[in-house]
């Protein structure tokens, strides 16, 4: 007998939960730096932070979507399927992640210059470039535990792992910490710890990943299935991303610092919608699939609970923003106009959540990826036009921008093409 699945407002507040435990984890982290390094060297951490996590993003080239959508529509006794995809994940991944570490030695002396102003010594960046693998394996194990409904512990391990080994290692070598770069060398070390951890909460399915049975994929057949849904896994990260980069390009890494700082707040809001997600999508698929007559009524059920819960969100940290910033230092509430952009641009971000869904769903990806990519162009242009004259500002107003662009064209091709009429899946 199938187990029945628990309300969705129920599992929304448990991976809340979870989620809220590791934004505060991921906090307690920043403010130790920030609290202990100079602000131009806690500028350094987290543009290490930024372009670790974004090229391991780029390199996974979106299997973490393909594994999540085919993995949920399995039926809950087909370990061994399971298994298969998780497998043909891991090899992808291993593959590319090679690749993209290759190019992180390559392209290494000119990201010291542009992106760190020669201050960043050049052992700890090129060792910097295995985290690339292990942070992949994290978010493997994590979309896996997604796609099979274990919505609290895939939280744990994507958004806690990482921090609280972080933590630990920092606790360890506290008195050489601040040392040599040495904060620098830990965050790497941190995530082969976590990446090797994560395999804990996957235990029951280890027997699975033998070669062994009857069936397989292979690299070639993962690329073609996943890189079509690869747009969506990168645009949430991207655009932030971009901004955070071209600050670095543009100005020090002291404003680097504050930018980081404010989008770390801003992202208190995406991991409320990160937990949304982790509970909405797997549930959309299976009712998708098998229950196609609740579609409708579970879609706006889930999309009211997104603007619900992140609208609250968003007017909470707005009304904190100023003594959130100052928990950092008092030197970060110079941040708090860039924070206040940051938030509307998360809160019209969230909005497009369960529209974007119904694209992958009914199969027209091709056509919510047309939309990312306008999106991140407008985001691009905005920012070469609006850092130089509003300093960390202007980053977060193209993100705003770009983001609102984003979410009413997703929402008016939702409408036009009829998605939630389209119950069989075909174009």
């Amino acid at each position: 007998m199938t187990r029945k699945d628990p309300s969705l407002l129920l599992t929304s507040i448990l991976s809340t939960i979870a989620r809220f435990a590791g934004v505060g984890l991921n906090f307690v982290v920043a403010i130790t730096l920030t609290r202990t390094l100079p602000m131009d060297e806690a500028g350094m951490v987290f543009m290490l932070m930024t372009l670790v996590t974004g090229v391991s993003l780029f390199s996974r080239m979106g299997v973490e979507q393909w594994l999540v959508r085919d993995v949920a529509r399995i039926q809950e006794t087909a370990t061994d399927q399971q298994g298969m995809h998780l497998r043909a994940a891991y090899r992808l991944v291993l593959v590319s992640s090679g690749v993209f570490m290759l190019g992180w030695l390559v392209f290494a002396p000119l990201s010291q210059h542009w992106l760190f102003d020669d201050a960043i010594r050049m052992p700890p960046l090129l060792l910097a470039g295995g985290g690339i693998l292990f942070f992949n394996l994290v978010m493997l194990n994590s979309s896996f535990l997604k796609a099979i409904r274990h919505t609290s512990e895939s939280i744990l391990v994507q958004n806690s792992l990482p921090a609280v080994a972080y933590m630990l290692l920092i606790l360890a070598f506290w008195p050489v910490f601040r040392e040599n770069q040495h904060y620098l060398l830990l965050y790497t070390a941190s995530l082969l710890l976590a990446g090797v951890a994560s395999f804990h909460w996957l235990r029951p399915w280890w027997h699975c990943l033998h070669p062994t049975q009857s069936g397989h994929f292979s690299v070639r057949d993962v690329l073609a299935q996943s890189l079509p849904l690869a747009p969506v896994s990168f645009f949430s990260f991207l655009m932030l991303w971009a901004d955070t980069l071209l600050t670095g390009l543009l100005l020090n890494n002291a404003d680097v610092a504050l930018f980081t700082v404010a989008a770390r707040l801003s992202f208190v809001s995406l991991f409320f919608l990160g937990a949304l997600d982790a509970t909405i999508y797997p549930r959309l698929l299976k009712i998708h699939k098998h229950q196609p007559e609740q579609l409708a009524r579970f879609f706006w059920q889930a999309t009211g609970l997104v603007a619900g819960v992140l609208g609250a969100v968003t007017l909470l940290l707005l009304l904190l923003g100023d003594t959130l910033l100052a928990v950092f230092k008092p030197e970060y509430v110079q941040a708090g106009g860039t924070l206040a952009i940051l938030l509307a641009a998360q809160l019209a971000r969230a909005l497009s959540l369960t529209f974007s869904f119904m694209f992958i769903i009914q199969e027209q990806v091709r056509h919510l990826n047309i939309m990312l990519g306008m999106a991140l162009v407008v985001n691009i242009i905005a920012n070469l036009l609006l850092i130089p004259a509003y300093g960390i500002e202007g980053a977060a107003s193209a993100t705003l921008v770009a983001n609102l662009a984003l979410t009413s064209g997703v929402a008016a091709l939702f409408f036009k093409n009829h998605l939630l009429g389209k119950h069989d899946g075909v174009l």
